[in-house]
C-alpha cells in the first residue's frame, strides 16, 4: 500500500468522531459537517437479527440479508468483519460529498439512494447504531474534491480493518 496512502488512513483510524444514531431525535446530526469525508456505522444487532429483516422499502436501499450473504464469503476467508460477543462492530463504510446528509440518508433513507435506510426497520430500532465520521479537512491531506482519492481511502481502510458486511463493493 502506497505510504501517504497508509498515513490518511492511519490518520482517519485515529480520528473518527462518534455519535449515536437517536431515531426519535434528529438533532444528533447538527453537529456532522456538511463537507466531503469518510464514515462508518456501528450497530451491537447480532448478524441473525440482520439476516431477518425484510425487504427493503424502496429498490435502491440496501437489501441486508442479501447483502450480508454475499458478503459471507469474504467471511469464510477471514476479510469481513465479525461480530463481536455483545460489543459494537462496523458493519459499513463509506465516503460522501457530504457526510452531514449521508448520515442523515443511512438514518432516514431516500427513495434513490443506495443507503441502509435504518429508521424504516423497527426490529433493528432496537439496538444500539453508531455513526462515526472524519471531515477531509481536519486532516493533514486535504482531498476535498478529489473522490478518486476518497475512495482509495475508502477501499484501503477496508484492506487494513476488514470488510464491513453490508458493503457490497
Amino acid at each position: 500500500m502506497n505510504k501517504t496512502l497508509k498515513d490518511i488512513i492511519d490518520e482517519i483510524d485515529q480520528k473518527f468522531i462518534c455519535l449515536q444514531i437517536n431515531f426519535e431525535d434528529s438533532s444528533w446530526r447538527s453537529n456532522i459537517p456538511s463537507e466531503p469525508g469518510w464514515y462508518l456505522i456501528k450497530t451491537n444487532t447480532p448478524i441473525t437479527v440482520l439476516k431477518s429483516t425484510e425487504s427493503p422499502q424502496h429498490k435502491a436501499h440496501i437489501n441486508i440479508p442479501q447483502t450480508i450473504n454475499k458478503t459471507s464469503i469474504l467471511k469464510d476467508k477471514g476479510i469481513a468483519i465479525i461480530e463481536p460477543n455483545s460489543e459494537d462492530y462496523v458493519v459499513y463504510n463509506g465516503e460522501a460529498e457530504n457526510i452531514k446528509y449521508r448520515a442523515r440518508e443511512h438514518e432516514c433513507g431516500h427513495p434513490k439512494t443506495y443507503c441502509l435506510g435504518l429508521s424504516n426497520y423497527e426490529t433493528l430500532r432496537r439496538y444500539r447504531w453508531t455513526f462515526c465520521y472524519v471531515a477531509v479537512s481536519s486532516c493533514k491531506v486535504h482531498t476535498n474534491r478529489d473522490k478518486l482519492l476518497r475512495l482509495a481511502v475508502e477501499q484501503g481502510w477496508r484492506a487494513k480493518n476488514g470488510w464491513p458486511i453490508l458493503c457490497r463493493k
